[in-house]
């Protein structure tokens, strides 16, 4: 009987939101809040499948007949290698068996069953009865990148699935975790019509990731930065705003004000570029143990943490919340900045591995003051794994 587990970390972006869209550079995170999937292949002689996401209130039993009879037809085959077709019979079979009944539900039984059908398809996967449940530890929808997180979890799964199926498979290889990333993304691309690449590749492979999309040939060319796990605050904004809509705004602006947006992209480009510097000084003060260095390249960090932070309040793709969180954190040494590209949601704090605890309290004490809810967390973690 085939059992396991697996998970995937968060993400947050640390520099280049909304620039990577016009030809600049990223940086993504990975993000020690993570995603499990608990697995179990069942014996089941009444065929069934059970389905738990319990952070968005789910809970069915479905009997296993009902899903083959579904992906049985001469057509399923054609349809499997048209990823709109299968998404358009997914929300079809999931609203026809009245499966959901909120948008969350709908949005986490497309990516579970599209990730399902896709998979079983291209890696020969035999879908027998089986027991799935999900939690995160990802607040969903705030910039964290829950959704990037859960369909990395769900695409790890079935392929972890379909290899156990063949013989025993204990860890993910390079070519592996290549197809992870390229499932997840397909099919949050498709469902957010949005580019997810980056945020599918940082909770793939973990660590920090530098990302330039070239517009010519259409794909992201990626670089993972071996920085040592650091230190982050993350606060709550209490604001929650659409990534598309954020997107879209910023179009506008670009068509109405090119030359002035461009110059602020071209900054915030120049900023991306000596924080990666910087973060490669960091894992080399680390590797020489040379400990006043490490204090200085903090220091730079934070100086282009609150640069881009500032650009993005010059192009109103901030929040006053956010601003306030930022602000506070300023008058007390520090420097934080939004997590992603919606606009609300967290806003990071980056928190240097030589300052006194005390200084950490007397923040903390002053967002909570101001009824900002935060929690300690680290980013450069591991990515998508088989948990022992």
């Amino acid at each position: 009987m085939i059992e396991f587990k697996v998970s995937a970390p968060g993400r947050i972006v640390l520099w280049g939101e909304h620039a990577v869209l016009y030809g600049k550079e990223c940086v993504h995170a990975s993000l020690n809040l993570r995603t499990t999937v608990k697995f179990l292949e069942l014996n089941d002689q009444r065929d069934n499948i059970y389905i738990e996401f319990p952070d968005v209130g789910l809970s069915l039993k479905l009997p296993l007949q009902l899903l083959l009879n579904f992906i049985s037809g001469d057509n399923f085959i054609h349809v499997a290698e048209d990823n709109i077709l299968l998404l358009r019979d997914v929300q079809y079979f999931i609203t026809l068996n009245g499966m959901w009944s909120t948008y969350a539900q709908k949005f986490s039984l497309q990516t579970f069953f599209f990730l399902l059908l896709y998979i079983s398809h291209h890696e020969e996967l035999d879908i027998k009865p089986f027991h799935v449940h999900v939690s995160t530890e990802l607040p969903i929808g705030a910039g964290l990148g829950s959704s990037s997180s859960f369909a990395v979890c769900l695409a790890a799964c079935f392929l972890h699935w379909a290899r156990l199926q063949r013989g025993a498979h204990y860890a993910f290889s390079e070519y592996e975790l290549a197809k992870i990333s390229e499932y997840a993304s397909s099919c949050e691309e498709l469902l957010q019509n949005c580019m997810f690449k980056m945020d599918s590749d940082a909770c793939t492979y973990g660590k920090i990731l530098r990302f330039q999309f070239n517009k010519e040939r259409q794909f992201y060319h990626t670089l993972i930065l071996n920085v040592p796990r650091m230190k982050i605050l993350l606060i709550d904004s209490r604001v929650r705003k659409n990534k598309r809509e954020q997107i879209g705004r910023m179009a506008e602006m670009m068509y109405c004000f090119p030359r002035t947006v461009n110059i602020t992209l071209n900054t915030i480009d120049h900023i991306t570029r000596a924080a990666c510097h910087i973060l490669v000084a960091i894992n080399n003060n680390y590797r020489d143990n040379n400990l006043r260095q490490l204090q200085a390249s903090y220091i730079s960090l934070g100086i282009f943490i609150q640069l881009n932070q500032t650009m993005l309040c010059n192009l109103s793709l901030s929040h006053p919340n956010l601003n306030i969180i930022c602000l506070i954190a300023q008058c007390y040494g520090f420097a934080g900045k939004l997590t992603g590209f919606g606009g609300g949601g967290y806003a990071y704090v980056l928190l240097p591995p030589a300052i006194p605890e005390e200084c950490i309290k007397n923040l903390l004490q002053h967002l909570m003051a101001e009824h900002f809810i935060n929690k300690r967390a680290y980013i450069s973690c591991n990515g998508v794994r088989i948990e022992n």
